[in-house]
């Protein structure tokens, strides 16, 4: 598995955080999932 690092704003950084709290799922978790979903949607456009 590769490593990536990327900057977040103040924001987009805290709505992660709750959704990770809500969902009860890991940030990296969650935006594998999105980097996922944001890669077949493109690709299926």
């Amino acid at each position: 598995m590769q490593r990536l690092s990327t900057r977040l704003s103040d924001k987009e950084y805290e709505d992660l955080v709750k959704l990770s709290q809500q969902t009860e799922r890991s940030l990296n978790d969650l935006v594998r999932e999105a980097i996922r979903k944001f890669i077949q949607e493109t690709l299926a456009s």
